[in-house]
């Protein structure tokens, strides 16, 4: 078996704002007649080089950012032993490809209930003095969109992601990860579906950052007026109008092995 590259004959290479596609031409001859022609073409070894056809995933040599993405054999005109095998490269934007990641940084909207001011941290109260000249305070809660970062990244893997869907979903980072301090980080989902009938997994992790943590505060109200009291404090048994929840385990998020998104 001969495996030529040819660079005329239909190669091709387009650059856009979605990334690069390559396009390489290899005629490949010397093959046994039969069912299985065109696989041996794709999947056979050069008998004097020992080259190969590039595999699926695998990067290009020479232009980064580029994996095999689709492979195509075709057999040559009145030839029953010769065929040219098309091979695609794409940026992983493109298609997801073993070995490359994509990362997408979008946000939520997320609203929160503000009791303090983000300036000096004093109580936000209102007061009222009534007809009989009585002076009436009470603790504002104020409904403030806050947005967080959102951030996605997308990756073959061969092993299925169950476990770690499992272990992670619904945790916070325990130390510093992605520049976030430790407990600012909730991985929201690690989602997959089967490709290649189960021999790989296109993998999506979905992660939240809040840089005020993820920390739960609550406050008593007054079920009479529906209103937070002026003198709730914070307390160690949460017994004082003021208890504050940690709602999320951790987890040690390097784990994962994803890379930095910055």
């Amino acid at each position: 078996m001969q495996i030529t590259e040819d660079l005329v004959l239909g190669a091709k290479f387009t650059l856009d704002r979605a990334g690069g596609i390559l396009i390489r031409i290899f005629e490949v001859t010397g093959l046994s007649p039969g069912r299985d022609t065109l696989a041996q073409a794709v999947l056979g070894q050069d008998s004097s080089t020992g080259s190969t056809i590039p595999r699926y995933g695998q990067p290009h040599p020479g232009v980064a950012g580029l994996y095999v993405d689709t492979i195509v054999a075709e057999p040559v005109k009145n030839s029953r032993t010769a065929a040219l095998v098309a091979v695609t490269y794409a940026s992983p934007e493109i298609s997801s490809a073993p070995g490359a990641v994509s990362i997408a940084i979008t946000g939520s909207q997320r609203t929160k209930l503000l009791t303090r001011s983000p300036v000096d941290n004093s109580t936000l109260q209102v007061q009222y003095t009534d007809p009989s000249g009585n002076v009436l305070t009470q603790i504002m809660q104020v409904p403030v969109l806050s947005p967080n970062t959102i951030l996605t990244f997308v990756r073959q893997e061969v092993k299925s992601p169950l476990a770690l869907s499992q272990q992670f979903r619904r945790t916070l980072n325990a130390t510093p990860w992605q520049s976030g301090a430790a407990k600012t980080w909730l991985c929201r989902a690690i989602d997959t579906r089967s490709l290649g009938n189960l021999t790989r997994y296109e993998v999506k992790y979905v992660f939240e950052y809040d840089p005020d943590g993820w920390g739960h505060i609550e406050y008593f109200k007054d079920p009479f007026t529906g209103r937070v009291p002026t003198d709730v404090t914070q307390s160690t048994n949460n017994d004082a109008g003021i208890a504050k929840l940690q709602v999320y385990g951790t987890n040690e998020f390097s784990q994962l092995g994803l890379p930095n998104a910055f």
